[in-house]
């Protein structure tokens, strides 16, 4: 697709969802989740290219470059019975997506299966924990600093096996 033509697209599905959400019945509920799949291969694309951290830093600092709308968006989703439902179906592919990651780098065998896959709920919960503060503060402070705090806190937990086989400083 043309980067023009894809750019049309991209106004129109965002001026639909800034009709849909200046209603409140929330209009066409596709509108609210349409970009899942950009989104997950965009952190895909960037945490082959980036790592882990600055993958969820780059997602993190998309989503506060249109914050209004994000916030909006989220609040909707968080409201919406139905909304919240497929929201929670979808992150299917970001567990996916990080449980891959961590399998990469942990334990092999069906220990390091379990492991990589606690690794990624773990990532999911902590990046979501960070956007429902965001969407509380309304946008502050700011998602990436969120995102940061989060995975702080948690980054002791990851890559356990890995670490393990680090050589010592």
């Amino acid at each position: 697709m043309s980067g023009k033509r894809e750019e049309r697209q991209q106004q129109r599905w965002r001026e639909a969802l800034e009709r849909a959400l200046a209603h409140p019945e929330g209009g066409d509920a596709s509108l609210f989740l349409r970009d899942h799949p950009d989104l997950v291969r965009g952190l895909a694309e960037s945490i082959d290219a980036s790592g882990l951290a600055e993958a969820c830093q780059a997602l993190a600092r998309h989503m506060e470059e249109d914050r209004d709308l994000w916030l909006r968006r989220l609040q909707r989703i968080e409201a919406t019975p139905a909304l919240r439902a497929r929201r929670a179906e979808l992150d299917l592919d970001y567990l996916e997506l990080f449980a891959g990651h961590f399998r990469r780098w942990g334990a092999a065998g069906s220990q390091g299966e379990r492991i990589a896959e606690l690794e990624a709920c773990l990532l999911l919960a902590a990046l979501r924990g960070a956007e429902r503060l965001w969407v509380k503060g309304g946008g502050r402070p700011v998602l990436p600093v969120l995102v940061q705090e989060a995975l702080a806190l948690l980054w002791p937990a990851l890559y356990g096996h890995a670490r393990r086989h680090l050589p010592k400083n």
